[in-house]
């Protein structure tokens, strides 16, 4: 009997099988995602919230200044990274926002991307606003 000779093919998407790609297409919520309008609240709040976050890991700003556009979780968060000295980069000198983005995520939230720049070096933050009573709060936080 002849041997079967399989044939694999090639991934074509970073390496994710179809089925797995299959299933986190069909998680997603389609239709809800987008780019959210130049000039509205949340892009204005996201890029105001970035700025005070990053002079707040600089030392420049008393973390409590977080607390009345923050989940006190995020302040938690930061008052930790502060504590330990995680701030990602600090010793390259003070961080200059580069680029803010945001992304709709659904009705009452919005998923936000920025980079920022230490000396030579790019970082970047990630994180999510909810609109809570009319007005946005910062209620993730990740820098890299």
């Amino acid at each position: 009997m002849p041997h079967r000779v399989s044939i694999q093919r090639r991934r074509h998407s970073g390496g994710a099988p179809y089925g797995v790609r299959r299933a986190v297409r069909a998680s997603c919520v389609q239709g809800t995602r987008g780019r959210v309008e130049s000039g509205t609240g949340a892009e204005r709040f996201a890029e105001q919230v970035v700025r005070l976050v990053l002079e707040v890991v600089d030392r420049r700003r008393q973390a409590d200044q977080l607390r009345s556009v923050s989940d006190p979780l995020v302040l938690a968060a930061v008052r930790t990274m502060l504590a330990q000295d995680l701030v990602p980069g600090r010793e390259l000198g003070a961080a200059t926002l580069t680029r803010v983005r945001v992304t709709a995520a659904d009705p009452g939230g919005a998923e936000i991307f920025a980079s920022y720049q230490r000396g030579d070096r790019t970082f970047a933050v990630a994180g999510r606003i909810e609109s809570v009573r009319d007005r946005w709060r910062l209620v993730a936080l990740r820098l890299f």
